[in-house]
């Protein structure tokens, strides 16, 4: 599929953060308070954050910025918004677990949204950004359930359903997935030739996405696609928690991740 948007790095930005697949929900309380303590002063030394997807662990429609029992989903709104307020640019894009994001939750969060897949040029470079799921192309019955539940027609019916009827059915959802998955190592991995044909046709030969849990730096046929961690600080055997940046320099750009600590409390 060919990049919907092309978005143009101002000539400011200087140092640009990648995370996702941070899961936050109620089973994820120390990984939402390490988020939100990096996003209320680490993430102020960037002047753009990209969230590729998977920034909750579900999302029933913008519905949920409304409910009380939203668990830290109105401190990541206030934190993201306190973000930009500070010159930071933040921008989402909708992951396998949160594809029903919508404007009132871009409104709330003082986000951008972004489609999938894009290109941002950097430093002269044109970089694919995706969140992963669509390069997982083997996994036939997940890539039939993408292509049912992204139909304007499916999302409109779920949209419909009362509020408990929606929370019900994807609380089902997390404990299939978590039951036929099991572990990250069962995920389906990307396929590299997938990547290639997408940045081809990107014109591009970098990609930085997310999904899949494994994350690496890929060299294949001179393009490089680098692979986000998730964050979990709460269930992993060795808990994790990191942010790629992009650092733009006088001749090319920098990168590097940035590995972070799981907090000693939650507060």
């Amino acid at each position: 599929m060919k990049p919907e948007a092309v978005l143009e790095a101002p000539p400011g930005w200087r140092r640009v953060a990648f995370v996702s697949d941070l899961h936050l929900g109620a089973d994820a309380p120390r990984t939402g308070a390490r988020f939100l303590a990096w996003l209320r002063k680490g993430a102020a030394e960037a002047d753009a954050l990209f969230i590729l997807g998977d920034l909750f662990e579900a999302w029933i429609g913008d519905a949920q910025c409304a409910l009380e029992s939203m668990p830290g989903g109105h401190e990541v709104c206030d934190a993201l918004t306190a973000l930009g307020s500070h010159g930071c640019a933040v921008a989402v894009q909708r992951g396998n677990r949160d594809f029903l994001l919508g404007s009132d939750f871009a409104h709330a969060s003082g986000t951008s949204l972004l489609p999938d897949p894009c290109v941002l040029v950097l430093g002269g470079q044109r970089i694919t950004l995706t969140h992963g799921d669509a390069l997982c192309v083997s996994d036939l019955a997940y890539q039939q359930w993408r292509a049912l539940c992204r139909a304007p027609a499916w999302q409109a019916r779920f949209l419909a359903l009362p509020v408990d009827e929606r929370l019900r059915q994807a609380s089902a959802a997390r404990a299939q997935s978590r039951a036929t998955q099991g572990s990250m190592e069962l995920l389906t991995d990307a396929d590299a030739t997938e990547a290639a044909r997408r940045l081809g046709e990107a014109e591009s030969d970098w990609m930085i996405h997310g999904h899949t849990h494994r994350p690496m730096d890929h060299w294949q046929g001179g393009q490089l696609r680098q692979v986000l961690s998730d964050w979990d600080l709460d269930h992993a055997a060795a808990p994790r928690a990191q942010i790629l940046w992009l650092e733009v320099g006088p001749r090319w750009l920098t990168v590097r991740r940035e590995f972070l600590a799981a907090p000693r409390a939650i507060t």
